[in-house]
């Protein structure tokens, strides 16, 4: 079965030594910052930054988050400072090619479809990784533990939250799927070199669409259920087009909330958050364990 012979693209040996360096970075009124790092597959380390809040409440629910395309681990802690006034413990890493991570000429949405599918099969193992890490953690609770990501952020979370069965909750922000049809329509600078690639190669969308099948997040979504996702679409979104998140979140299976916003790739963040803590403060606020 096919399904079966891609999810086995995800997996790694989960007894390799994660070898964590923490260092605390700063406070603010609401949070305690750490900068850690740690081992993933294929030599990697991995940046990534760690809130734990000042509310006395131990152990806390954890949010893990994945930037957007070109972003980097950092652009969440506003997101972070208002997690941690609800009790919420948030943990962020830098993308391959992203941040501390970046690559002079090198990019995670490669041309080369080869590369562009190891890229992400990389991100992917990384974030799970960030789970093994949280798990050693005294300040996390291990069973409430979301994830929330925007852009590329939602695209590839829709992906690991649809692998990782230790994430019980997610919220994806103008995330899709059908990845040949993103490629496709989409207006991002990014994808201007992949539709000359394909061009030059003589790649049909049909012919793209099954390379990028064990990649696609509209190929594992449905393994949510019965966990609970949340999806936040932009009714005239050309970045990630409006049609891919429609497929992702139709695909998807029951409990789902879904939410369209007379709005393009930007979507109106208050309101946004405020479905989004309300969410979290449903499913994952339950036993500490």
């Amino acid at each position: 079965m096919d399904l079966e012979r891609y999810l086995m693209l995800y997996e790694y040996d989960k007894s390799m030594p994660l070898n964590p360096e923490v260092s605390k970075v700063s406070e603010t009124n609401n949070y305690t910052l750490f900068k850690v790092y740690y081992d993933s597959v294929n030599s990697q380390r991995v940046p990534a930054v760690f809130t734990v809040p000042k509310v006395n409440n131990l152990p806390y629910p954890c949010i893990v988050f994945l930037h957007g395309y070109g972003g980097k681990k950092e652009d969440m802690l506003p997101v972070a400072d208002v997690f941690s006034k609800r009790g919420y413990s948030t943990f962020s890493i830098d993308a391959p090619l992203h941040g501390e991570r970046r690559v002079p000429g090198k990019v995670l949405f490669s041309p080369e479809l080869e590369e562009f599918k190891a890229n992400i099969i990389q991100t992917i193992v990384d974030l799970r990784r960030a789970i093994d890490f949280l798990e050693t953690r005294p300040e996390v609770s291990k069973n409430n533990i979301g994830y929330a990501g925007g852009s590329m952020g939602g695209i590839l979370g829709a992906l690991f939250v649809s692998i990782e069965p230790r994430i019980k909750a997610a919220a994806i922000v103008v995330g899709g799927g059908n990845l040949s049809l993103l490629i496709k329509e989409s207006r991002h600078p990014s994808i201007l070199p992949i539709r000359a690639k394909l061009k030059k190669c003589g790649i049909n969308y049909e012919q793209l669409s099954k390379i990028l099948a064990p990649v696609d997040p509209i190929s594992f979504i449905h393994l949510v259920a019965p966990r609970p996702i949340q999806f936040h679409c932009g009714k005239y979104d050309d970045i990630v087009p409006a049609e891919t998140q429609r497929q992702l979140a139709e695909r998807a299976g029951e409990p789902k909330e879904v939410y369209w916003y007379e709005a393009g790739h930007g979507l109106p963040l208050n309101l946004v958050l405020e479905r989004i803590l309300a969410f979290f403060d449903k499913h994952l606020k339950t036993s500490k364990t």
